[in-house]
């Protein structure tokens, strides 16, 4: 598992498309394969090619400006909060549900997102039973230009899962 390592974008599209056919009445079918490249820099034959098609088409994942991927490249703390947001925005969706997110609690106040872009973002999943927390879970610094280790990917990831399957019984997941 390398829990310390840094999670890649191309594995987080997998990581959340397993969190996501773990949630009741959800009915996730992500190909195996794919006859296109998804973005110009993910081959068609490479292992994660259908995955990131799938999480692209259903808006869960975005490339690059210049139109490529980078699916090899470190998944950061910040676009690891906005790929969980739109993930659970899917599920709500496919529930027929609003495309709001049940807030659980209140912001965290990270001394270090003044003025990056996900400075609303980052507040807002960390209400969202805790799905951002602290770097290391103490302090008040997020770190989101860090590429995140799978450790703190997959803890976040199962937050948002558990937050999906119930909503109004997440505020044990946010100490």
């Amino acid at each position: 598992f390398r829990p310390e390592a840094s999670l890649t974008r191309e594995q987080i599209v997998t990581m959340v498309i397993g969190a996501l056919g773990t949630i009741p009445d959800l009915q996730v079918q992500a190909p195996n394969s794919t006859a296109t490249q998804p973005y110009p820099d993910v081959d068609a034959s490479s292992w994660s090619a259908a995955k990131i098609q799938w999480a692209k088409d259903n808006q869960i994942v975005k490339g690059y400006p210049d139109g490529s991927f980078r699916p090899e490249k470190p998944v950061t703390r910040a676009v690891l909060m906005a790929v969980l947001e739109s993930s659970a925005k899917y599920v709500n969706a496919q529930k027929g549900q609003t495309n709001d997110l049940t807030l659980t609690g209140n912001p965290s106040n990270f001394a270090d997102i003044s003025r990056h872009w996900g400075n609303s973002l980052i507040p807002k999943m960390s209400s969202f039973c805790g799905v951002a927390s602290a770097y290391n879970e103490t302090g008040d610094s997020f770190l989101p230009d860090s590429p995140s280790s799978r450790n703190y990917a997959a803890a976040a990831t199962m937050r948002m899962q558990k937050c999906l399957v119930n909503p109004t019984n997440q505020a044990s997941l946010e100490q």
